[in-house]
């Protein structure tokens, strides 16, 4: 996997406090989305450093395809990526670099509903449909 850089080096004083440059700790990567559903997705992950990131990327499966996409930055370390997905599950990978050269990296599967079931289960947890089996009775 080969992260995809950011716009631009950082400048020259964003390191300049001894803080960030004594910095010895990887960034922390979370993904925050737990699950997909089949097609196009929006993945939303944190990535927390004390100093700022010089790299970041993310791939993800696609089936038995390998796939790098762009992994745009949001606010309050949070970045986001439009994913493609297919079921059961896609393998996320997330790789970040911060300005002294600590790495992380985490690998993720993450499950993925297919539109079929996702609309059974929406229709029987429907308040209505409950409403209307109590009403009628279970049918067995």
């Amino acid at each position: 996997m080969q992260p995809l850089p950011l716009p631009g080096p950082p400048g020259p004083d964003c390191c300049s406090t001894s803080n960030l440059r004594n910095d010895t700790t990887p960034p922390r990567i979370i993904i925050i989305t737990n699950i997909l559903h089949e097609g196009n997705n929006v993945l939303k992950l944190k990535i927390e450093d004390e100093s700022p990131l010089k790299l970041r990327g993310i791939n993800f499966t696609q089936g038995n395809k390998n796939i790098e996409t762009y992994l745009a930055k949001e606010q309050n370390q949070e970045y986001i990526a439009l994913v493609k997905v297919v079921p059961p599950f896609t393998e996320i990978q997330v790789r970040a670099v911060d300005v002294n050269d600590n790495s992380a990296r985490l690998v993720q599967q993450i499950k993925v509903e297919n539109w079929f079931n996702m609309i059974i289960s929406s229709i029987t947890n429907n308040p209505i449909w409950k409403n209307t089996q109590s009403l009628f009775g279970e049918y067995r």
